[in-house]
């Protein structure tokens, strides 16, 4: 697991070089370091993905209520560079993790707002990946993309998305894999996911932000379209800070 070496590094070499420090009252497991390696070193465990149908839907802690407490974090976390960045601090750190893990050529952002989002992805992807691709961000009204959202590896598309069919096949069957898909338009949530989904493979990862929690038949049918359709939750990324706390619940999906 590439998100987990450097944890494995560390826990082979403190057992060769430092014995005495990882016994129980040594100094690395007083500050709580062994436990912490152990979970990450085992993260790539067998039960890591799991089936929509067998999850609860509810979160330990609804992640959007932070900016409404008395702290500038959630704030702070909402600007990038100047422009509106709509992400909670734990989806902006699970989405650095997945960067890094999953090293995508293609991003696919579906919601492009201001632009931050999309200029947040770029730089990451520059930062993290070792083969750095493009992100592609549409959106219906692209006029309202701030002009300073320029990186050249983001491009931006005018689409209406509640048209999935004027979603571009020529353009979309050229993109590198793996691919990581950010659903964060809302508009025809589940008819999107259909219609991409047959354009990715093995591997990749489409992440749902504010999937709504309520159990209408709309959801219900579009999330045994997920599981059908060969993609599983990962519980990693789901779980990390505490039972689906995140802007997703259940939805970071991997395919299989």
């Amino acid at each position: 697991m590439k998100l987990a070496s450097g944890y494995k590094a560390f826990w082979e070499l403190a057992h060769k070089d430092y014995p005495e420090e990882m016994k129980v009252g040594g100094l690395l497991d007083q500050w709580g370091l062994i436990d912490a390696m152990r979970s990450i070193a085992n993260a790539d465990y067998s039960d890591r993905f799991a089936k929509q149908s067998g999850r609860g839907s509810r979160s330990s802690i609804d992640p959007w209520s932070f900016p409404k407490r008395s702290t500038k974090v959630g704030a702070l976390a909402l600007t990038y560079k100047g422009l509106i960045l709509i992400k909670t601090p734990f989806d902006l750190a699970l989405y650095t993790r997945l960067i890094w893990e999953l090293q995508p050529r293609t991003i696919i952002e579906l919601g492009s707002f201001q632009g931050g989002s999309g200029l947040w992805f770029a730089d990451q992807m520059s930062v993290l990946c070792e083969h750095p691709g493009q992100v592609h961000s549409f959106d219906l009204n692209i006029k309202r993309i701030h002009e300073n959202a320029k990186h050249p590896l983001l491009t931006f598309h005018q689409v209406d998305l509640s048209l999935v069919e004027t979603l571009d096949k020529s353009l979309l069957i050229k993109l590198p894999h793996p691919w990581l898909v950010i659903d964060d338009a809302h508009v025809q949530v589940f008819s999107v996911f259909s219609y991409l989904g047959d354009f990715l493979v093995s591997g990749d990862y489409y992440v749902i932000e504010d999937v709504p929690i309520e159990a209408n038949k709309e959801v219900i049918d579009g999330l045994q379209l997920m599981e059908q359709s060969g993609f599983l939750v990962d519980t990693y990324y789901t779980d990390a800070f505490g039972t689906n706390l995140t802007c997703a619940p259940n939805a970071w999906l991997r395919k299989s």
